[in-house]
């Protein structure tokens, strides 16, 4: 990737990479992700969903405490890796689902492989926008996924240009997973 300025990362591990520019990981940061889980309400893989991003996001949209942005089409990196595209807020209905909620709903509804009891899911009123794209490498088919995340929608829209600099700017050795 190219970073245009001062960058941190306070994760590096096979399943996330993540980075924010210095001195700002609390407002927003770009998370990147390998074989996405989707999880319910109770912390537990959905059943029935199958590692695609087209699976995934027609799982997230059916969260009622969810509101999930009709997907686009859009690409990824330098290999414009075909990918779908979601905005995910706190449902205005929502209900909460977490007991350490400091507001008025959190709901989890992400892992990862070999995550232990580790979830991703954010907070009132935080906004998360979603890449997502099935990719293959090593032989087997993955779900690469991109997280945008801003603390409320103005901060997400602020921080989207140079969010979306730098992951048009990614390079990997990865390529689209067949149909």
């Amino acid at each position: 990737m190219t970073f245009t300025r001062g960058w941190e990362s306070h994760e590096d591990q096979p399943v996330e990479f993540s980075v924010a520019p210095e001195g700002s990981w609390d407002l927003h940061r770009v998370l990147f992700w390998s074989d996405l889980i989707p999880v319910g309400k109770d912390r537990k893989r959905a059943a029935g969903v199958a590692s695609t991003a087209s699976e995934l996001v027609a799982w997230l949209r059916t969260r009622p405490n969810l509101q999930v942005s009709k997907p686009r089409s859009t690409v990824i990196g330098t290999a414009a890796l075909p990918a779908k595209a979601v905005d995910i807020a706190i449902s205005s209905t929502a209900v909460n689902e977490a007991s350490d909620c400091p507001v008025r709903a959190c709901v989890d509804f992400l892992t990862w492989p070999n995550a232990g009891d580790n979830v991703y899911g954010i907070a009132e009123p935080s906004v998360l926008r979603l890449y997502l794209s099935d990719v293959r490498y090593g032989g087997k088919n993955h779900l690469l996924a991109i997280g945008i995340e801003g603390r409320d929608q103005a901060d997400l829209k602020e921080f989207l240009p140079d969010a979306e600099r730098l992951i048009a700017s990614a390079q990997a050795p990865i390529r689209p997973a067949p149909s």
